[in-house]
């Protein structure tokens, strides 16, 4: 393998340890994001007893959330992370590359270059104390990563089994309308004919609301 090969393949090392840093960090960010503003709109309806006519409404602000999530989050990023941006933020984090990496990035654009080997094996020799994982530490990428499993899971379980109203409302936002409502008024007999000049009792059952905010 030739030094421009050697070369060219840190570069390919440089880029994917950043797209994977990137990708991390947007997962990290649409798992939060879609938490944060589940639980956010699931305050807000729970204020109104969650009605109907409202749920379609939250639904599309969580969607929008977390469609923003993945463009500014995820795709953007990883859109500009090409390899020129690579080899700047490896030249930006190592000083003592002194432009070789951009230097031969661009010469091996413009085609055969003579001093294109010796450039390569020239800028390898700083390589050797500079290791594609120094621009992505793995400590911080067990961090996102943590960080976007636990956000996730924590939106799981508020959907599947969460206590109360977070987790009937998680599950409201994101499985739909439930056989039995968190909140309900009662009314017996309901909608029947009622003789003329007769008296009908009516009773109302209140479910999961004080008498004061009926």
């Amino acid at each position: 393998m030739s030094n421009q090969d050697k070369l060219n393949l840190y570069i390919r090392q440089l880029h994917q340890r950043l797209r994977l840093g990137v990708s991390l960090r947007g997962v990290a960010i649409l798992t939060a994001t879609a938490l944060i503003t589940t639980v956010f709109l699931v305050l807000i309806l729970n204020a109104f007893a969650f009605p109907l006519r409202g749920l379609t409404g939250a639904r599309l602000l969580l969607l929008i959330a977390s469609g923003l999530a993945v463009a500014f989050g995820l795709a953007l990023p990883l859109q500009r992370l090409t390899r020129r941006r690579a080899t700047a933020v490896a030249e930006a984090a190592h000083p003592e590359f002194q432009q070789r990496l951009l230097t031969f990035d661009d010469r091996e654009k413009r085609g055969d270059d003579p001093f294109l080997e010796l450039l390569a094996a020239d800028t390898l020799a700083v390589a050797k104390d500079a290791p594609p994982a120094n621009l992505a530490p793995n400590n911080r990428l067990y961090f996102l990563a943590g960080a976007g499993a636990a956000c996730l899971a924590v939106l799981v379980w508020l959907v599947a089994a969460g206590p109360g109203y977070l987790g009937y409302g998680a599950s409201l936002l994101w499985t739909g309308p439930k056989a039995a409502p968190l909140y309900d008024i009662r009314v017996t007999p309901g909608n029947v004919a009622v003789r003329r000049n007769s008296d009908q009792l009516i009773t109302a059952q209140v479910i999961g609301l004080k008498g004061e905010k009926v």
